[in-house]
């Protein structure tokens, strides 16, 4: 397929995934909050995946090890809470929701 073709479909996904998550807002949310204890590392971990941070800046920004960090993003992950992906040669964290 041509690149131009692959684009249209990203963009299609991402307007469908953007309706789902509106539409589901409230439910979101109640499973996010199920998913993360508030005020736990990995509730500050999960709030600095913003898609620009590697796991040192939030390590660093959160004043913690980067094994420990590095453990809550696996967890995240797991969890189906954010995507890890590289972005300009950085290996970067975004919240899925």
């Amino acid at each position: 397929m041509s690149e131009i073709i692959l684009n249209e479909i990203k963009s299609l996904l991402e307007d469908i995934k953007g309706l789902i998550i509106l539409t589901n807002q409230e439910k979101l949310e109640k499973r996010k909050k199920s998913l993360l204890t508030s005020g736990s590392i990995e509730e500050k971990v999960y709030n600095l995946c913003n898609g620009k941070n590697e796991i040192g800046d939030i390590a660093k920004k959160l004043a913690k090890a980067e094994k420990i960090v590095r453990a809550r993003i696996s967890d995240l992950r797991r969890k189906g809470l954010i995507k890890s992906y590289y972005q300009d040669e950085k290996y970067v964290h975004l919240q899925i929701f």
